[in-house]
This record gives structure tokens, sequence and C-alpha cells, in this order.
């Protein structure tokens, strides 16, 4: 099942099997499709050359976004990338801890614009949804009537229902607390022990903690504890939209038939990820293998580094702020009809949120003028209060 919540500042969905969540997708809210230049992959882009670095035989791109984008280039496309030339081009992999998208050239992508940015069609926000994560669901849930309508016309196998419920559709099914805990450093294991997941600039370390877990022996401890470490650590990448080169120290299996078990319980596993290649264990016994790159982590797309003593932490961006703020009001004005709201927000959010007029006209046209929005100097200065 996919739910779909239509967001008066964003549009997120959560793909749920069972009563699991599997992934994750955020876009922009319906009506801001045309601001949305984020370089996920398989995007087409009109992008300006920047400069040219013949030492690494490649072109950086300016393609809307706030990192400049990496194209090689080869014999057949070179002359094409002179500074300043407008060029076509599609996103082979998205930005990654710091570093822009890396591209391929598009000569078959017609440059109507004199700006870079992003080439039609930009599809509806609902639309981009079931195609980035909702392409196999037998059922979606959205809580917008005219999204309804848009997904009903673009003649889906899914069966589609509009759900209007006090209750938002993250909270409803469990998707809130899913989304939480992805942006925690540690996941427990069912049954005990605790995987621990670093993205690093060069890879996401998993590694495999034992503490909590029973079991009969030592060796049918280790098996227990790397099944059931597979399966989560596997959940988790799709979850997190963790791609790239991925480690994982499992616990060491000593008897060869608890090591075939684990291994063709891991392949399997593995089938979860589309895309997934390259798995071997080192003779030291890490795993490693390669998913795909398609956008970025959601540590990556929403976190940023905060000052920290020894080692720098990461807090959550303006953006996200602005955004959980206004969800929050939605949220209890949806479940109270008649209550009148107080957003009391921290210096920078507030400036943030009233920099974008329309999302708060959107609120007001949705719920009616009851939200009455102030700066608090007490707030942090990304932080934000709720009261009636």
């Amino acid at each position: 099942m996919l739910i779909i919540e239509c967001g008066v500042a964003q549009t997120r969905a959560a793909l749920i099997d069972g009563d699991i969540v599997t992934r994750f997708w955020f876009g922009p809210a319906r009506g801001d499709e045309a601001t949305d230049q984020a370089p996920r992959a398989g995007r087409k882009f009109t992008g300006r050359v920047k400069s040219i670095n013949r030492s690494l035989n490649a072109a950086f791109i300016d393609i809307g976004d706030a990192l400049d984008a990496y194209l090689p280039l080869k014999k057949n496309n070179e002359a094409l990338a002179a500074e300043g030339a407008l060029v076509g081009v599609t996103v082979k992999s998205p930005p990654r801890q710091g570093k822009g998208a890396v591209l391929k050239f598009n000569p078959d992508l017609e440059i109507q614009d004199d700006a870079p940015r992003r080439a039609p069609p930009i599809d509806d926000p609902v639309i981009d949804a079931v195609k980035a994560i909702g392409a196999c669901a037998k059922k979606i849930l959205i809580d917008d009537g005219p999204a309804r309508a848009v997904l009903a016309a673009a003649g889906l196998k899914a069966e589609i229902e509009y759900e209007e419920h006090a209750v938002a559709l993250f909270d409803l099914h469990g998707a809130s607390d899913a989304l939480g805990a992805a942006f925690e450093r540690t996941v427990a294991l069912k049954g005990g022990g605790r995987l621990i997941i670093d993205e690093t600039q060069a890879l996401t370390a998993i590694d495999v903690d034992s503490a909590g877990l029973g079991a009969s022996s030592p060796a049918r401890l280790r098996e227990k504890m790397a099944i059931a470490a597979a399966s989560e650590a596997v959940r988790q990448i799709a979850l997190r939209n963790i791609g790239g080169h991925v480690v994982i120290d499992f616990p060491a299996i000593g008897a060869k038939s608890a090591r075939t078990r684990f291994r063709a319980h891991l392949e399997k596993a593995l089938l979860r990820i589309d895309g997934a290649g390259g798995g071997s264990f080192s003779k030291s016994g890490l795993f490693s293998f390669t998913a795909p790159h398609i956008a970025q982590s959601l540590v990556e797309r929403f976190t940023e580094c905060s000052p920290g003593d020894p080692v720098a932490g990461r807090h959550f961006t303006l953006d996200w702020q602005a955004k959980s703020a206004l969800r929050a009001c939605e949220h209890r004005l949806r479940a109270s009809p008649r209550v009148k709201l107080r957003l009391a927000a921290g210096k920078d959010l507030y400036g943030y949120l009233n920099d974008r007029k329309t999302w708060i006209d959107r609120l007001n046209d949705r719920y009616g003028p009851r939200v009455e929005m102030t700066v608090d100097e007490k707030l942090e200065e990304r932080g934000f209060d709720l009261s009636e």
C-alpha cells in the first residue's frame, strides 16, 4: 500500500508492506512542481558550462542546484562543452557528501531556455511519488480529493482511495514513527541485538552488535543474529535511501551448513534492492556490495553538519524544520476544525517561513486564517512551538 500526504509545503509518501514501512518519498507541494530542481537520477536539465578541467577531462556544470555538477568529457562530445555554453544533460547520480551530481550528455534534449533549469516533462508530485516508489502498490491512500482525481486519470492499476481523516495518514499507519527512527544511528533487531549505521564520505558502514540477543548456543546465536541483521540492514538501506558502497560487519559463522543458510538468506534479502550488485565477502569476513544511488539519502538531504566537540554532529535543515512546522499546523487544524493556533518560531525559522508566502497562503486557503505566526527569541533559531 502506498500512502500519500499532500501538504501545503510538501508532498510525501510511504510504501507499506503488511505493517512494515519499506520506502519513503518526498517532493514539492502540489503547485510547486516547477520549483523542484532536485537532481535525482534520470532527471533532465539544461545546464551551463562554468569551467573545464583538462586534467580531469571533465566540465563543471551549473544545473540550478547549489553544487556544480560533474560532466565527464569524451571525444565525441567535448566540443559541445565550451565555457558559457548551454548543454542538455541527464543526471546519472545525485549529489553525495558535498559533491555535485554526476551527469551525462543528452544531445537529444531540446534547449529552449537561456538559464540552467530542469527540463520538462515535470509530473504532478503524486504521479512522481507513484513512479518513484509505488509502481508495485495494489492500493493507494491519498488525503487530497483533486490529487486522487489526477491519479485516477493516469490509469493506474492500483485501487485508489481518498481518505479524509482527522489523523494524518503518516500517523495513522505508523510512517511518522518509522521516519523518525530512520534518522537514528542505531536500529534495534527483533529478539535483541542492534545495527549501528554510519554514512561516511566514501561508504556506508553497518556494524552488527549482539547486545541483548540470546540463543541456545554461541554458534546458533551468531547465525540467528546474522540472519536478523541481514533482513533489517536491507530494509534500512532502502528506507533511508542509501546508495553507493555499503560494508556490513556480520558476526562470524563457523559451521559450513550455517554459513550456507545465512548466505542464501542474504542473497534473497538483497533482491529487495533493485540494482544491488557486486556482493562479496572479504577474507576478514566483511560483506560489501553496491546499492543504486538514485537520490540523496535522508541524512544527506534533510540534515547538515552542526558544531560539535570533539566530533561535529548533524541537525535538521531549515527547510525541513519549516515544513515540519507547517505540517504540525495542518495536523492540528484537521483534527480540530474550530481551533485557532499560535505558531511561535525561532528567528531563523520565522524569517524562512515569512519569505515563503505561497505556503502560508495555501494554509489559509485550505483551513481558514486560523494560525498566528510570531517570532520567539527564547526558542532556538530553528525551533518552533505550537499552542492553542
